[in-house]
């Protein structure tokens, strides 16, 4: 009955000395997925300023007439994202009710996974 006491006290310590290595290992993937994000946008960016010889507007507050704009909705097609893409309404400002089902969607890339509560 001892022999089995520490064996079961063993085998709780090892997994005790285990839990955190796996959490190092958890940690460093997260930050490496989040760093592939921030190269998949800069490389969307990039694109973009290709196809229109210019980066992305900031933020157009509606300014000569353009609706509002930001930058993270005019890359969309540039990060694979051409469903969203579709379903965003580019003539409108972001915040109209008929951007609401594109807007309400989230962007994985625009995500870091280590992010509490994914948002």
């Amino acid at each position: 009955m001892i022999e089995l006491l520490v064996v079961i006290a063993i085998i709780a310590l090892l997994i005790g000395l285990l839990l955190p290595a796996v959490q190092k290992v958890r940690e460093a993937a997260n930050r490496a997925q989040c760093a592939n994000n921030l190269k998949q946008v800069g490389l969307a960016l990039m694109n973009y300023e290709s196809a229109h010889r210019s980066l992305p507007i900031g933020d157009s507050r509606g300014y000569f007439g353009l609706p509002r704009l930001t930058w993270q909705a005019l890359i969309l097609p540039y990060l694979d994202e051409n469903n969203l893409a579709m379903l965003y309404n580019y003539k409108v400002d972001w915040d109209n009710p008929l951007n609401y089902p594109a807007i309400a969607t989230q962007v994985k890339m625009y995500n870091c996974p280590s992010t509490p509560n994914g948002i």
